[in-house]
């Protein structure tokens, strides 16, 4: 059974709950369950300006690493997107505060939260609305478009 995180407090519990819906994504839950400990070390615990600057080749020789360059890269990645973010909003929290307000007021000329989820490599359809949920634990962001 796939447990849903509590939604995260600050920027690394969102890279770092991003990153297990990208690692979960096509691999067993509880393989991924079982090697998040480890994960979780390499990954410096989701500090994000740690992981934005993290080698492949490091991490792909830490114990316990998934050995899937393309995860691994991705969440590089996003970690380099969030860093773009918290210099524009202040910290990730505030950004999502931003895109629900501007949604609430003018909701059919601005990108719904999981559209802007999909800025983030390896989020598509089905990983946003997971993604999305957990951040604002909206059921209605679960429901199939």
């Amino acid at each position: 059974m796939v447990h849903i995180p509590p939604k995260p407090k600050n920027d690394a519990e969102f890279l770092e709950i991003m990153a297990k819906i990208i690692f979960i994504s096509g691999f067993r839950w509880d393989l991924v369950h079982s090697r998040w400990p480890k994960i979780r070390k390499a990954f410096h615990n989701f500090e994000i300006n740690k992981v934005a600057n993290e080698k492949m080749e490091n991490l792909l020789s830490k114990d316990g690493m998934i050995k899937n360059k393309s995860k691994i890269s991705a969440v590089i990645e996003n970690a380099r997107i969030c860093q773009d973010i918290i210099k524009k909003y202040g910290s990730i929290g505030d950004w999502i505060k931003d895109i629900q307000k501007k949604n609430r007021k003018y909701p059919l000329f601005n990108p719904t939260i999981r559209e802007e989820m999909k800025k983030f490599v390896k989020i598509g359809n089905t990983t946003s609305r997971w993604l999305a949920y957990v951040v604002t634990r909206d059921r209605k962001l679960l429901n199939h478009d």
